[in-house]
């Protein structure tokens, strides 16, 4: 029993997880591989692993009409850091979307 309770607090100890929420404005580009792909206003390339249902309610992004559309996202960037190899893992997921007029 020590052994496992051990074990279980090498664990939980091993992965570090920073979670943060952001709003950025950029315009939609698509989506490839598996990634929402946005460019934003400086011109770099922000991409989202996923979206919430909530925001895919708002827009569906799988409609090419939304392509070059503008949009103020808001996100949640988790970074998860391995202690043992301290690297860092960050995923961006969008949890809301908004449309801008233009």
């Amino acid at each position: 029993m020590k052994t496992l309770s051990i074990v279980l607090f090498a664990l939980a100890t091993a992965v570090t997880s920073l979670v943060s929420t952001e709003t950025v404005t950029a315009t939609y580009a698509g989506f490839e591989n598996e990634v929402y792909q946005f460019t934003a206003e400086d011109g770099s390339t922000l991409e989202f692993q996923g979206a919430s249902a909530e925001a895919l309610g708002q827009h569906d992004l799988s409609d090419d009409s939304l392509k070059g559309k503008t949009f103020v996202i808001t996100y949640e960037s988790e970074t998860i850091i391995d202690e043992e190899t301290e690297e860092e893992i960050t995923t961006n997921i969008i949890v809301g979307l908004e449309l801008q007029e233009e």
